[in-house]
């Protein structure tokens, strides 16, 4: 009987329990950088980064299982999963990139699926030092330097408000009269469209762009809050 499932036994190059460890440790390290853009509000957070960094460190382990059970002749390229999962992960980067108006939001998220994924494929090859240094790396550019991008690098941002009667003209207006900034906020009520703008001008050179802003057609009022 026993010799009958003897095909149920597969032959790896490392023990099983190593590729069990290996599929958890890049499940618990892409979790971690999904928690850090779950904080964040990201469209793609702890479970999106968790499942992608399982499935990129099994993927890995299938493409050194194959060369391992049926041999290295010219038809078998350990490599290959590896290079798709990098060039395939980009839907999912594509998923994470919104165009709100003018702006563009989720680059960083999207990246940062990117890289998840190569951490689960190093786990996934055994490269156990280097995966857990990557993310250490990546959690300390996610976090620690998104604070100093702000406070040395940004711009002391206003949000403006504007309230319109149909959303169609209102993002021409906005790029045309407000040359910097981006929109980050939607919002319809009761036949209205209010329009949340982030800007980086000093409070003389705003009111102006305010006032010029106001006469546009279509746009009900503009406030700074």
């Amino acid at each position: 009987m026993l010799q009958e499932l003897n095909f149920l036994l597969e032959s790896y190059p490392f023990p099983i329990w190593e590729g069990l460890l290996r599929i958890l440790l890049a499940m618990f390290l892409g979790s971690i950088i999904g928690l850090e853009r779950e904080r964040r509000k990201q469209p793609a957070g702890f479970r999106t980064h968790a499942v992608l960094a399982l499935g990129s460190s099994l993927l890995s382990i299938v493409s050194i299982y194959i060369p391992t059970v049926y041999g290295t002749g010219v038809n078998v390229d350990p490599s290959r999963i590896a290079s798709q999962v990098v060039s395939g992960i980009g839907f999912l980067g594509a998923g994470a990139i919104l165009r709100m108006g003018v702006s563009v939001k989720g680059l960083t998220t999207a990246a940062s699926l990117w890289t998840t994924a190569g951490i689960g494929l190093a786990v996934g090859a055994g490269m156990y030092s280097l995966s857990v240094f990557s993310t250490l790396v990546l959690l300390i550019v996610l976090s620690l330097m998104s604070k100093f991008e702000k406070e040395f690098l940004s711009k002391k941002s206003k949000t403006v408000k504007v309230v319109a009667q149909e959303l169609s003209g209102v993002f021409e207006e906005l790029s045309k009269v407000l040359e910097e900034g981006n929109v980050f906020k939607i919002e319809r009520r009761e036949g209205l469209v209010e329009v949340y703008y982030e800007v980086p001008y000093e409070p003389e050179e705003l009111s102006l762009k305010l006032k010029e802003l106001s006469k546009a057609g279509g746009i009900l009022s503009v406030e700074v809050i």
